[in-house]
């Protein structure tokens, strides 16, 4: 994909106030960070175009729940939280998203040596 025709990082900020979550999910005997983008299937190309600008490897899912149907991308692993997700939103969200972020990155660094990661680095 052309450089050019990637959504800029501030587009995909405002994306991520409105259809994102930093969160923590319980994983054995440990919780783990997850950053999760969620969006309509009608929006699939976008979701790829946002994957492509942050370098993302991981994949699109596919839910249906009910009758609802979303896209989803789930980043657990830890060298693209620490290195691509925290540096790209950091001072770039405002409001409740912010504050959201800020309180999952401050935790990430506190936790940061607990970890129990097995095949997610």
């Amino acid at each position: 994909m052309e450089e050019n025709y990637l959504p800029s990082l501030d587009f995909i900020c405002g994306l991520i106030s409105t259809g994102s979550a930093f969160m923590w999910v319980k994983q054995k005997e440990s919780e783990v960070p997850v950053f999760q983008i969620k969006m309509k299937p009608s929006q699939r190309h976008l979701l790829e175009l946002i994957k492509s600008k942050l370098g993302l490897k991981e994949s699109i899912y596919e839910y249906h729940y009910t009758k609802r149907r979303y896209l989803l991308i789930l980043v657990r692993r830890r060298s693209v939280i620490e290195n691509t997700i925290i540096p790209t939103f950091d001072g770039r969200l405002f409001g409740p998203k912010r504050d959201q972020f800020e309180t999952w990155k401050k935790k990430y660094f506190e936790k940061k040596l607990e970890f129990v990661y097995k095949h997610y680095d």
